[in-house]
């Protein structure tokens, strides 16, 4: 059985850290208005380190995130054709002590909404570089780069500035929803 990894934000779920950051600023901000990875990237660097401080010492964002769309429903379809490994980074460089409350939120959530995932399989890591799998889901680019026979790139607007010209050097198919990997991923497991 081919081995599919999968990460957790903005993959399988999203929200939260915005509206973290919206809280402790005051602010309305919406996803459409930060093209960066770092949502808090829309601050200065001194207001950045407050809230930094603030975040890792009040705020769980998974008591706020939403699951993306079939997201659930498609990987629990997944894990009957794949092995299915959730792998997800909690380690913020900036904050490495601190960020390490984010591993059990994280554990937490996925034990609680995707109760199909073997705990086994739940990989809380600082690095995805040494994780290696047949197929890859990911929104982030870096994380899909290397090993891996099919690496999917769930779009979203902090990724956007990559062509299909670059990602195609990659090996990378970037991929709108979870109805589409279903059809992709359902699809190669019946090649198998």
């Amino acid at each position: 059985m081919k081995k599919l990894m999968i990460d957790l934000d903005e993959t399988i779920c999203e929200g939260g850290y915005l509206e973290a950051v919206n809280a402790y600023l005051k602010t309305n901000y919406q996803y459409e208005d930060i093209p960066h990875y770092y949502v808090e990237d829309v601050m200065n660097e001194e207001e950045k380190e407050k809230f930094l401080d603030y975040f890792y010492q009040n705020v769980n964002i998974y008591q706020n995130v939403q699951v993306v769309p079939k997201a659930l429903e498609v990987i629990e379809e997944l894990a009957k054709y794949y092995e299915v490994y959730i792998v997800t980074a909690f380690v913020d460089k900036r904050r490495v002590k601190e960020s390490s409350i984010m591993a059990k939120y994280k554990y937490e959530w996925i034990i609680q909404n995707m109760p199909y995932i073997d705990p086994k399989k739940i990989i809380l890591t600082g690095s995805k570089d040494v994780i290696m799998c047949d197929i890859k889901i990911d929104d982030k680019v870096a994380n899909l780069k290397g090993y891996g026979e099919v690496k999917l790139l769930m779009d979203q607007l902090h990724n956007r500035k990559y062509s299909l010209e670059e990602l195609e050097r990659f090996h990378i198919r970037r991929v709108y929803d979870w109805e589409q990997v279903r059809s992709i991923l359902v699809k190669e497991s019946e090649v198998q």
